[in-house]
């Protein structure tokens, strides 16, 4: 077996049983087990490119196996070998046609399927002879971009066949890095100068105070991360933050903080001059989150654990702001974590809408007369965005709405929903 702990493919297929089977995040998976292989820098570059790309094409690629294979089952390590070996092939150009082959014939033989190696060779071989083949229409998309069918007539639902079309494109292409500068440190362009000195490419966004990043290596190397000069974050937590209006001296509560990223662009958006109570009910994410902030040299957020769905009577009309960044389905950041395709469920959906009713209910309770409650998520399902918040009002005539909108997936930001609502005075 030490000859697969050494392969860079073998790790790869590692990650991937942990994604498909065990329902890891890609991320996290990937994290663990290229701690565990002695690769180096570039061959850790290959195994996160080879696991990101083949979970992002995973229906695409199942799609042209079974359109090669006579099998009517096949073992999930032979799958998830060829899987990884499709990838190569059709999508990770400088990897030579032979190379791919030949290593997963390696590799069936190394996990004990002899008799299978056979079999992949031949597969393989016939899927790099006809490149165009299965054919398909460009018009599918659970095939073009691999999106399960029931999520794709979701996606037509909420957002019409064209918005669905759209949204498929540009949550199919991977994530760039974007941050925020900390302006309690720097500027925007001292940031700029600090991170292209470290041979960084960068970017501003257009219509956004931050900035994308190309060519980071580990971000978290980097000096002006270190030094706290920045924030990793998606541009459509400023939606909330501007929605939160939040000024010097007010006070904020954050109801499901952690990572953290959304409490630490308040804290910056009034120049560490307010109060920002920031919970949640992990304490390990709690932990992170003050390591975090005292990197960026904020001080004025405490940390408590707390469980949004519980009410708590010493909050009462305590806060300014109130900010309910509910857990949701997550369908707006697949460019980041495009195995929430296959994870998520429809009745994910509607458990979580119930959970955030009661969320947003009891955050309701905190806001002082006048005050602001901002509700957001990073999925574009209707029923936990726009019905949530619609049922909401219903039942709370001492509020009104101010402004509910739907972010889309594009260039640079995931899909985010933000709703304000005012406490009548």
């Amino acid at each position: 077996m030490e000859n697969l702990k050494n392969n860079q493919r073998a790790t790869a297929i590692t990650v991937l049983t942990e994604i498909l089977e065990n329902g890891a995040y890609t991320n996290i998976a990937l994290r663990k087990a290229l701690a565990k292989a002695p690769h180096n820098k570039q061959a850790n570059a290959f195994v996160t490119e080879l696991v990101n790309t083949t979970i992002r094409n995973l229906i695409l690629i199942d799609h042209i196996i079974d359109s090669f294979s006579n099998a009517d089952e096949l073992k999930p390590i032979i799958r998830n070998i060829l899987r990884i070996s499709v990838c190569q092939l059709r999508f990770i150009e400088r990897v030579p046609s032979y190379t791919a082959v030949d290593e997963a014939v390696k590799l069936a033989r190394a996990y004990g399927f002899e008799r299978l190696a056979g079999f992949v060779n031949g597969i393989l071989r016939g899927i790099d002879r006809e490149p165009n083949k299965p054919a398909f229409s460009q018009k599918d998309l659970v095939i073009r971009y691999s999106y399960p069918s029931w999520l794709v007539n979701s996606l037509v639902k909420w957002l019409g066949a064209k918005g669905a079309a759209e949204f498929c494109e540009n949550s199919h292409r991977p994530a760039q890095i974007t941050v925020l500068p900390n302006t309690c440190k720097t500027d925007a362009a001292r940031l700029i100068a600090a991170l292209e000195a470290e041979d960084v490419t960068v970017t501003p966004i257009e219509g956004s105070p931050m900035l994308a990043l190309r060519n980071t290596g580990n971000i978290a190397a980097l000096s002006a991360f270190k030094d706290g000069l920045f924030i990793v974050a998606d541009p459509g937590i400023m939606a909330a933050i501007d929605a939160l209006g939040l000024q010097q001296g007010q006070t904020l509560i954050d109801l499901c903080a952690a990572p953290g990223g959304k409490s630490f662009a308040a804290a910056v958006s009034v120049n560490n001059k307010a109060r920002i109570l920031a919970f949640d009910i992990y304490p390990h994410k709690l932990e992170l989150l003050n390591q975090q902030q005292k990197r960026l040299g904020l001080s004025i957020i405490e940390t408590k654990i707390n469980d949004a769905l519980v009410f708590g009577p010493a909050l009462a009309g305590l806060a300014d702001a109130v900010l309910v960044d509910a857990p949701c389905s997550g369908l707006g950041t697949l460019r980041h974590h495009a195995e929430i395709k296959y994870t998520r469920q429809p009745e994910d959906i509607l458990d979580l809408a119930k959970k955030q009713a009661v969320m947003l209910a009891r955050a309701a309770r905190y806001v002082k007369k006048g005050g602001a409650l901002v509700y957001c998520t990073c999925t574009v399902a209707r029923e936990e965005n726009f019905d949530v918040i619609d049922k909401f009002m219903q039942s709370h005539p001492n509020f009104s709405l101010a402004t509910a909108n739907q972010i889309l997936p594009s260039e640079y930001s995931d899909g985010f929903f933000t709703a304000k609502m005012c406490r009548n005075a």
